[in-house]
């Protein structure tokens, strides 16, 4: 009498392989999600942070920081003022070592950092320095913005780290594609900070975060802590 012989047949292992990558696949996307969010949120976290120390730093001297240029963390000042403005506006990435903080979002890139001049000056500024015009708006045309009063700027270039600058290795980048992403790369007063978009959408890729100093909430922490007037 013959017997059956136990085992899987091709089109048996073959269904159970598709079952288990669905399986995978089920498990894996939402951990990709996770992680993302995980990163969004650690990066937003030092961001509130990095905003704390630009209003210590203010209390402490009188003034804001200006941009770090030559990328080693520490600001740079030539005489009395940013080394590097234009239109009253100083570019550059987030002076870290001067303000004790950690090099780099989540993504390990370094954070962007705009301030205006006048509120960077080695002579402290006053309640009648009222200049601060650096923008946040919804799209790059800044036809609707979030702010017109910001004195300073302070943006991660994201996961796609486009227009960014590597910590680790100072590798730049390439420049972004889309409109809004190099709005926030070309060295004006106005930021562009609005929900995540994906490339292929009409409105161009977008994971830039972007976050801003008011000018009254910078006079409010200094007069409360005697600094002003």
């Amino acid at each position: 009498m013959r017997t059956r012989e136990s085992g899987f047949s091709l089109l048996e292992l073959a269904v159970a392989m598709f079952i288990l990558t669905l399986l995978l696949g089920s498990i894996l996307v939402p951990l990709a999600t996770q992680v993302e969010q995980r990163q969004i949120t650690e990066t937003q976290r030092i961001m509130d942070q990095v905003r704390d120390a630009l209003l210590g730093h203010a209390i402490a001297y009188g003034y804001l920081p200006c941009p770090d240029t030559n990328n080693d963390g520490v600001e740079n000042v030539t005489g009395n003022q940013c080394t590097s403005f234009s239109a009253n506006i100083a570019h550059g990435n987030l002076p870290w070592q001067t303000l004790g903080m950690g090099n780099a979002d989540a993504w390990g890139n370094r954070f962007r950092y705009a301030v205006r001049e006048e509120y960077a000056r080695r002579s402290s500024f006053t309640l009648g320095t009222t200049v601060a015009n650096l923008r946040v708006c919804e799209s790059a045309a800044c036809t609707s913005d979030l702010t017109s009063s910001a004195v300073a700027v302070i943006m991660s270039h994201g996961k796609n780290g486009y227009g960014g600058t590597n910590s680790a290795s100072g590798t730049v980048y390439p420049a972004p594609t889309g409109n809004d992403e190099l709005e926030n790369t070309d060295a004006d007063r106005d930021f562009v900070s609005r929900v995540a978009t994906a490339s292929g959408v009409a409105a161009g890729e977008f994971d830039d975060m972007v976050s801003w100093l008011p000018l009254y909430i910078l006079f409010n922490r200094m007069v409360s802590a005697g600094r002003l007037p």
